[in-house]
This record gives structure tokens, C-alpha cells and sequence, in this order.
């Protein structure tokens, strides 16, 4: 999904399938941005996403007053990167894929909202048996939303130094 405004740069969210943590990375971004904020926001999964939206996705980004309902899930391709100032990878192994397949470093979300190094699971890596422990994966995969959402207000802080050193060729 694509949010595109005049003379700013685009940011680009990436995780694995476009349906959980680089989604709602873009749909937080655009819902702490201000009228008079100037940004392209997308978001991309390396692969086809394995299955659609989870409801406590969809969920809790409603209560957050996030309507999600038309997203659609889109696969990175190269002219992606190369047409975005700030492309931000999800998690660890988000970041070590695209430096292999693209020839691309980039910096975590975690660094850039929090100023910090940290792998941004899915909820699969962390919850045992997560397709059956609905609770447990809900808990975590909320956390995760949250933490996103949270760190908005530090990734519009810290956008413009990220921008400044360029996210490039590795």
C-alpha cells in the first residue's frame, strides 16, 4: 500500500509476508503523521504472505483506530529499494536477506524508532505450537503491534539522520 505526498522521501517497511509487522509498521507511521507532513510511506514482504491478515491483527489495529481493510499484501522487488530514501527492515533476518539478495544494508526499525539493536520476531519464532495457542499468539503478536505503534514518535524523530547516512549498497 502506498501513501504518496510531495518532497519527501519515501519510507519502506519490509518483513516477510506484508501481513503482520511491516504492515503495521506503515499504517502506524501514517496514522502519527501530522497534516503538514510531506512522506511516501510503503511496505513490502520478501515472499508471498502464507496466509491473510489474523483477526487480533486487524483487531487491535482498530482499537488503535487503524483501518487496515485495505491492505494488500505487496512483494519487494529491487526498483523498490532503489526508489526509497529510508528502507527499513523488520527484523534481523529481514536485514540479512535483503543484504544478500539485494546488496542492500539496512537499518532495523528498532534503530531507528528506539535507537536500539533488536529482533522484531514474528509471532511463529516466539509462541510453541502458535497455529493451536491462540491466546499465547495474540498476547505476543499484540506486543508486537504496540510496539511498532509506540515507537513511531522516536522513528519520526530519528527519520531524518537515518536519511542522512543513506540506507544503500552494502
Amino acid at each position: 500500500m502506498e501513501c504518496r505526498m510531495r518532497d519527501r522521501p519515501t519510507v519502506l517497511f519490509i518483513c516477510s509476508g506484508n501481513i503482520f509487522r511491516s504492515m503495521t509498521a506503515d499504517f502506524s507511521l501514517r496514522a502519527h503523521l501530522r497534516a503538514s507532513d510531506e512522506i511516501t510511506i510503503r511496505s513490502a514482504g520478501l515472499g508471498p504472505p502464507p496466509h491473510g491478515v489474523v483477526d487480533f491483527v486487524r483487531d487491535h489495529l482498530a482499537g488503535k483506530g487503524i483501518d487496515i481493510s485495505e491492505h494488500k499484501p505487496t512483494q519487494l522487488t529491487p526498483a523498490m529499494l532503489e526508489d526509497t530514501a529510508l528502507p527499513v527492515a523488520m527484523g534481523l533476518e529481514h536485514r540479512e536477506i535483503i543484504e544478500r539478495d539485494f546488496e542492500h544494508r539496512l537499518p532495523l526499525f528498532s534503530e531507528v524508532a528506539y535507537g536500539t539493536v533488536e529482533a522484531l520476531r514474528d509471532v511463529w519464532e516466539v509462541v510453541p505450537d502458535w497455529q493451536n495457542n491462540l491466546d499465547a499468539s495474540a498476547e505476543y503478536g499484540c506486543s508486537v503491534i504496540d510496539y511498532i505503534h509506540n515507537g513511531m514518535p522516536g522513528f519520526l524523530e530519528r527519520m531524518d539522520d537515518f536519511i542522512a547516512r543513506g540506507s544503500g549498497k552494502a
